[in-house]
């Protein structure tokens, strides 16, 4: 069974049935996780937590939501210089 979501799509995720710890909620796919049997999986950021979650397919939805575009966002590194 072929992944249906690709890398960088953003889709919806909902709430873990079984506990209460994964809201429900926009996310990014990171990476689709191999198999052989079973669901198929997916590693997701949620956009609105800096932690990655697996999740199966069945648990994802296409979204309108887009991935937000940090403009303003501080650059990755910055070189200290000092002149004499």
């Amino acid at each position: 069974m072929p992944h249906r979501y690709a890398v960088g799509q953003v889709l919806d995720m909902r709430s873990s049935p079984h506990t209460n710890t994964r809201p429900a909620g926009p996310c990014e796919v990171v990476f689709r996780l191999p198999h052989d049997h079973g669901p198929v999986l997916y590693r997701v950021r949620p956009l609105n937590e800096k932690i990655e979650r697996v999740v199966a397919e069945a648990d994802l939805f296409p979204s309108e939501e887009t991935k937000p575009q940090n403009e303003d966002s501080a650059p990755a590194f910055t070189v200290a210089i000092n002149r004499r």
